[in-house]
């Protein structure tokens, strides 16, 4: 699980993210992977838009291991907002995001967006078990 590479910290959850294009290449990240600030969305997308990658989000989807964002303090756009912006069509994920540090509304804002939306709470227990450093 790519969200197990984070270096669990007070301020963000622990999260693994992977993009499938349609022509089946996949990029994957994880939270603070390159930055103190990125989440793991970004950081797959950026690998995704990187020169030599070349690669075209529209139809696209992404895996995540939480909801994605709706609002970010250290970065310009949200991960939702990023989605949105590329064209990507489908969103997975397996938690959605508990209101610790923001009240997230990412799923409901892709779902109005038309994006098909998934999310799989039976995975759930991994992912809060990565993130076990905030719920003590």
């Amino acid at each position: 699980m790519l969200s197990t590479f984070c270096t669990p910290c007070d301020s963000c959850y622990c999260v693994g993210a992977v993009i499938v294009l349609r022509d089946g290449r996949t990029f994957t990240g994880y939270t603070h992977e390159t930055s103190p600030t990125h989440h793991a969305e970004q950081e797959a997308l950026a690998k995704a838009l990187a020169a030599g990658a070349g690669a075209d989000l529209h139809g696209a989807a992404i895996y995540s291991s939480m909801e994605p964002c709706s609002q970010r303090k250290s970065e310009p756009e949200s991960c939702t907002q990023l989605i949105l912006r590329h064209g990507f069509a489908r969103v997975v994920f397996a938690l959605y995001e508990p209101d610790r540090f923001v009240c997230c509304r990412g799923a409901l804002m892709l779902r109005e967006a038309g994006l098909d939306v998934r999310c799989y709470p039976e995975l759930g227990e991994e992912v809060r078990a990565v993130n076990a450093h905030l719920w003590r």
